[in-house]
C-alpha cells in the first residue's frame, strides 16, 4: 500500500537523520531521566492491571462499574482542572531558579483552587444529570471525599513533573511502585470494613498518605539541589513572560485537544456499535495508549535536559532517537506479531475479535514515536502554536473518518481511522523533524533566543 510505504519511508529518514556519532559531553542525565521514566510507565501499567483485577475478584461487579466510572471521571476532571501545568513545569523549571520552589507552589495554588471549583460543581450538578450518580449528592461525607481526591490527585500528578524537572526522576518509579502496592493492600482492608466506596477509597487513600514524603523530598532536597548546580538565565527571561503565557495557552489547548481524541473515540465506538464491541474496542486501545505512553513519557525528559541546555537541543534529540526511541520499534513490532498471545489473558472472545484491532493501533504506535519526537522538540523550542495544530488536525483526521468506517468495518474500521489520523500527521511532521535533526548545530537555538 503506498501510505504504507510513505509512511516506513518517513520513519526510516528519522533514523537516519539521528545517525552518526555521540558527542563527547556527557548523555548519561538525559538517559538516566529518560529510562526511568520509562520504567515508571511499566511499573503503573502492571501494577494498575494488577489493581482491577484484584477489585474484579473482591468486589461485586456493580460496585467495580461504579468506583471506576467515579475514579475515571475524577482523572479527567482532574487533568482540565491542572491547566497544563505538568508540561509547564518540565519545560520552565529546571532553569528557574532560586524562584523554583515559589513557582511551584504558585501552581500547586492555582491547580487546588481551580480542582475545589470544578468538584464542587461536580458534586452538585452530576446527579441532576445522570441518576447513577446520584449517590453523590446523598452522602455528603463522600462528597467531601471525592472533592479533597480531586483537589489531591492535581498535586500527585504535578509532583511527578516536579521530580522530573529536578532530575530526580528515578524516584518516580519508586513512588508509583509503593502506589500501585498501597493500592493493592488498602483493597482487602477496605473491604473487611465495609467501606461503601472500597474501589474509590482503596485508589484515595494511599496516593493522600504518599503526598507529604514525596513533597517533603520536592522542596527540601530536589529543588535546592537543582538550584545549587544550575546558575544560568531562565528560560523565562530569555522567552519574555508574554510568549510564555501564550506558548502555555497554546500547550494547553493541545492537550485538551489529545485528551478529547482519547475519550470521544471509545465513547464513539459504544454508541455506534454498542456496548460488546465496544469492550472488544477497549481492551486493544488502554494496551495501545499505554505503550504510547512510554515514549511520551520518555519525552519530558528531553524536554528538561534541552531547556537546561537550549544550544544542545539538536544533540540531545539525536541521542535520544538513537538510545531510547529505537528500541521501542522492535517492541512494538514484536506486540504487533504476538497480538492474538497478548489478548488472550482477557479471554478467547476478546483475542479473537480485538487481536487485529491491536496491530492496527500498535502499527499507529509506531508513528506516534514520530510525533511524540515533534511535540517535545516544539515544546522545547516554545513553538505551542504547532502543539495545538498537530492535536487539532489528528482530532478531526481520526474522528471524522472513524464514523463511516465504523459502520462500514466495525471496530477495526475505527482502528484503521486511527492509523491514518496518526499516519497522515507524521508525514507532515517528519519532513521538519528530519530537517531539523541534520541541521548544523547552531541551528538548534530557538529563535527567540538568538
Amino acid at each position: 500500500m503506498r501510505l504504507e510505504r510513505s509512511l516506513r519511508g518517513a520513519l526510516s529518514s528519522l533514523v537516519r537523520a539521528a545517525g552518526g556519532r555521540e558527542p563527547n559531553h556527557d548523555h548519561r542525565e538525559l538517559l538516566r531521566g529518560a529510562y526511568s521514566l520509562l520504567a515508571n510507565t511499566a511499573v503503573t501499567a502492571a501494577l494498575g492491571l494488577g489493581f482491577w483485577v484484584a477489585a474484579a475478584r473482591l468486589y461485586s461487579s456493580a460496585a467495580v462499574g461504579r468506583d471506576a466510572a467515579l475514579i475515571a471521571a475524577m482523572v479527567e476532571l482532574s487533568t482540565l482542572c491542572q491547566l497544563n501545568m505538568g508540561n509547564g513545569i518540565v519545560r520552565f523549571l529546571p532553569d528557574l531558579g532560586r524562584r523554583s520552589a515559589f513557582a511551584l507552589a504558585t501552581a500547586y495554588g492555582v491547580t487546588c483552587a481551580f480542582a475545589l471549583l470544578v468538584g464542587v460543581a461536580f458534586v452538585l450538578l452530576a446527579p441532576t444529570v445522570s441518576h447513577e450518580l446520584a449517590y453523590l449528592s446523598a452522602s455528603t461525607g463522600f462528597a467531601v471525599a471525592f472533592v479533597a481526591t480531586l483537589v489531591l490527585w492535581g498535586l500527585f500528578t504535578l509532583q511527578d513533573a516536579a521530580l522530573t524537572a529536578t532530575r530526580r526522576a528515578p524516584w518516580i518509579p519508586v513512588e508509583n511502585g509503593m502506589f500501585g502496592a498501597l493500592k493493592l493492600a488498602t483493597l482487602p482492608a477496605m473491604l473487611a470494613v465495609g467501606a461503601t466506596h472500597g474501589v474509590f477509597l482503596a485508589w484515595a487513600l494511599p496516593m493522600a498518605l504518599l503526598l507529604i514524603p514525596v513533597n517533603l523530598l520536592v522542596f527540601k532536597r530536589a529543588i535546592p539541589g537543582h538550584v545549587g548546580r544550575e546558575a544560568r538565565e531562565s528560560s523565562i527571561a530569555r522567552l519574555g513572560a508574554r510568549r510564555v503565557v501564550r506558548f502555555l495557552a497554546q500547550d494547553y489547548l493541545a492537550s485538551v485537544f489529545t485528551q478529547a481524541t482519547l475519550t470521544v473515540l471509545p465513547l464513539m465506538v459504544i454508541a455506534i456499535l454498542g456496548a460488546r464491541e465496544s469492550a472488544y474496542f477497549a481492551m486493544p486501545f488502554t494496551i495501545a495508549v499505554a505503550f504510547d505512553t512510554f515514549a511520551y513519557g520518555a519525552c519530558t525528559s528531553l524536554v528538561v535536559e534541552a531547556s537546561l541546555a537550549h544550544e544542545r537541543l539538536r544533540a540531545l534529540a539525536r541521542v535520544f532517537v538513537r538510545r531510547v526511541l529505537g528500541p521501542l520499534v522492535p517492541a512494538v513490532v514484536l506486540l504487533v506479531l504476538a497480538a492474538p498471545l497478548v489478548m488472550l489473558p482477557f479471554g478467547h472472545e476478546y483475542s479473537k475479535h480485538g487481536a487485529g484491532v491491536l496491530r492496527l493501533l500498535l502499527c499507529a504506535s509506531l508513528l506516534r514515536l514520530c510525533i511524540a519526537l515533534f511535540s517535545a522538540v516544539s515544546r522545547v523550542r516554545g513553538h505551542g502554536l504547532r502543539l495545538g495544530l498537530v492535536e487539532l488536525a489528528l482530532l478531526a483526521l481520526v474522528l471524522g473518518p472513524a464514523v463511516p468506517l465504523a459502520h462500514a468495518s466495525g471496530i477495526e474500521g475505527v482502528a484503521t481511522a486511527w492509523l491514518l489520523g496518526n499516519g497522515v500527521v507524521c508525514l507532515a511532521v517528519a519532513p521538519s523533524l528530519i530537517r531539523f535533526l541534520r541541521a548544523p548545530a547552531e541551528l538548534t537555538v530557538p529563535p527567540a533566543v538568538r
